[in-house]
């Protein structure tokens, strides 16, 4: 079997710049996992001691001013026919809940607001282009979200609140409306209390994940 590499990206807690990132380092010999290393600091200074295989980031694009530049710049991380892989969301289509959740759909107005005004609220739908233009090839995007079931053991609730407690300061900061009302500290079990007294079914954010490959041709 041979030897892959590869690099997984997030982002540092809830920083916004490009420079904030978390990169793990990995190499494999077949299914064996021979070596992971964690890194933080600035995108631009890494310094890596050969091309990989394999560049998988989640969750960074739509926080950072200019996603292509990120983009292009991990694409060129990637020896030829490597591929480039981005799980983002897109928060501007937000579909509601059956039977209706009031609650629940205010709540994801202040997420789809928030990164409306903030940054790029639909990134994931973006992704197919941005490859595009960084010179990736064999393209391939989908989006899926999970719909979730009221049931009081469901972790959709944490999640929601949590998610939305992350950015909640600079969403009241920027003016996003309804963001003053949210109550961050009893809204988990407020939509817990929705869900189960309602038996909605609830979908996420809309996550769009794509993948390229750089070309085999090199200049």
């Amino acid at each position: 079997m041979g030897t892959s590499s590869g690099l997984n990206f997030r982002t540092c807690g809830s920083r916004q710049v490009s420079q904030d990132i978390v990169v793990e380092r990995q190499a494999h010999q077949g299914h064996q996992q021979d070596q992971s290393d964690v890194l933080a600091g600035d995108l631009h200074a890494l310094a890596l001691p050969h091309d990989i295989d394999a560049v998988i980031g989640r969750h960074i694009l739509i926080h950072v001013p200019d996603p292509l530049e990120i983009v292009r710049l991990v694409s060129g991380f990637v020896s030829p026919g490597g591929v480039v892989v981005f799980q983002e969301y897109d928060f501007s289509v937000m579909h509601a809940g059956f039977p209706p959740t009031p609650l629940r759909d205010r709540t994801f107005e202040v997420f789809r607001d928030f990164f409306a005004m903030a940054r790029h609220g639909n990134m994931g739908t973006r992704l197919p282009v941005m490859f595009a233009a960084a010179g990736l090839t064999d393209i391939d995007a989908r989006a899926e979200y999970p719909v979730g079931p009221g049931v009081a053991e469901s972790p959709y609730y944490e999640w929601v609140a949590e998610s939305l407690r992350s950015i909640l300061a600079r969403a009241v900061a920027a003016g996003v409306p309804g963001a003053t009302d949210v109550e961050i500290d009893t809204l988990e079990e407020r939509l817990r209390a929705e869900g189960m007294a309602s038996g909605a079914a609830t979908p996420a954010p809309t996550m769009v994940g794509a993948v390229g490959r750089r070309s085999l041709r090199t200049a």
